[in-house]
């Protein structure tokens, strides 16, 4: 696939002061040893995203994630390295930069129009379509200082959003107004995605990098720790937010998926698995490991006798074994339940369902059992598990394994429904004749 975004070795230092004065100093002298400290933004990246590819940046707050977006659309330099961008490239990056409190709504769209690169002629043509998309008809030729934060806002996305791009780079711009306006904005992306626009899209929501990105990288203390499938480089990503900010003391590990060959990895990312017990972890784990989880199987009795594979409505139990290899605290065991995209189907753990447990002596065991009626689409699923204190894993976190086991529920043959989950619902319909006062109000309700 040929290339739209290349990225070699790009860097970029920035320098750390104490007082001014020692930053004014540097500026005048040359110093062989520097008065500031050396922060690396971003250390040797080295990148391709083929055209048409929309790939999504995740990482901590400084991870790099803004200045590799600042870099590539030119407005930081870099270090040392360089980057080729092909095609007209387009950036939601600070919304509103550029725009003047003075100007109307009107004027700040041909102002900034001017500076993205739009001629007057694309302008014209483009300038009604912007205002109908920003919702501001009645408000377009008022000053901006005006608006409020959400109407110069909605106008920001929808002059950022009007050029037609080959590159677009995004960052964290779907934070734009109320619920309404936020599927709009994600509406115009997905079709910028449709036409082959080739996309960087950066947001700390999972659930978007999940569900509108192919691919996805995560940047780490400047540098490019992952890339992969969304849901893969996410696991990793959750890791990391365990190893940075529990509170858990020393000792914190990653481990990352344990697959032996290539043909077993491709199995395993397709077949329904039962236990981290019988077969490879598809996921990353983390934990200090006072206490490590052995065990974590479905079990059922299944379509032909496969205990993952389900129908909706089936009973099924997660079966969940952990053994201490030092003393713990009062633990928690809990589980979620993931679609394949890895967004949370369903959560639960003995803290909520108030089921107090002693702490763990080294070489004692500890089973739960969740059992459940599995009310789910069809689709496959996987099952994450966790031993930990506390009523989230985001305290003391002993073991914490993504995608321990997969199942896969399959389509039912008499009760057809769609979505994720199956309620017990019953219909019931009659027909009469409408009232006077609703037929007006029916009537009323088109001229609106």
């Amino acid at each position: 696939m040929e290339a739209a975004i290349r990225v070699r070795g790009l860097s970029k230092r920035y320098w750390l002061y104490d007082r001014s004065m020692d930053r004014i100093g540097d500026w005048l002298l040359s110093r062989r040893r520097p008065r500031g400290r050396e922060l690396w933004a971003l250390k040797d990246i080295d990148l391709e995203v083929g055209r048409g590819t929309t790939m999504g940046i995740v990482g901590v707050n400084g991870a790099g994630k803004t200045t590799l977006l600042k870099i590539l659309t030119g407005t930081t330099t870099p270090t040392t390295g360089g980057f080729e961008l092909a095609g007209r490239v387009a950036a939601l990056l600070e919304l509103g930069m550029g725009f003047h409190a003075d100007f109307t709504g009107r004027e700040n769209i041909l102002f900034n129009g001017k500076l993205s690169g739009l001629t007057d002629e694309e302008l014209r043509r483009r300038t009604p379509s912007i205002i109908a998309f920003a919702e501001l008809e009645d408000f377009i030729d008022l000053p901006l200082r005006t608006y409020s934060s959400g109407m110069a806002m909605r106008l920001a996305f929808a002059v950022a959003s009007s050029i037609e791009p080959d590159v677009l780079i995004v960052d964290e711009a779907l934070s734009v107004g109320d619920v309404h306006f936020q599927q709009k904005c994600l509406a115009r992306l997905r079709r910028f995605r449709e036409r082959g626009v080739t996309v960087l899209f950066v947001s700390h929501d999972p659930a978007l990098v999940k569900s509108f990105c192919e691919e996805a990288i995560l940047l780490d203390a400047g540098r490019l720790l992952e890339r992969g499938r969304p849901d893969h480089v996410l696991d990793l990503y959750n890791a990391l937010l365990a190893e940075k900010y529990r509170d858990q003391g020393p000792g914190v590990q990653i481990l990352r998926p344990r697959l032996p060959t290539e043909n077993a990895a491709t199995t395993a990312e397709t077949a329904p698995r039962g236990s981290i017990g019988e077969a490879p972890r598809l996921g990353h784990r983390t934990g200090n490991f006072r206490a490590v989880l052995t065990r974590v199987e479905l079990r059922s009795l299944g379509v032909g006798g496969n205990p993952a594979l389900l129908l909706p409505g089936m009973e099924a139990e997660i079966v969940v074994r952990a053994v201490a290899l030092a003393p713990t605290g009062p633990p928690t065991v809990g589980i979620q339940i993931k679609d394949r995209l890895g967004n949370e189907v369903y959560g639960v753990n003995t803290h909520l369902k108030e089921l107090a447990l002693a702490p763990l002596k080294p070489g004692e065991a500890l089973t739960v059992r969740f059992r459940a009626t599995m009310n789910l689409g069809d689709g496959v699923y996987s099952v994450t598990a966790a031993i930990h204190e506390g009523p989230t894993h985001t305290e003391t976190c002993y073991d914490w394994v993504e995608r321990a086991a997969t199942f896969q529920v399959l389509p039912s043959p008499t009760d057809r429904f769609t979505g994720v989950c199956r309620l017990e619902t019953e219909l019931e319909a009659h027909r009469e004749g409408a009232s006077e006062p609703e037929m007006t109000l029916a009537k009323a309700a088109l001229s609106t």
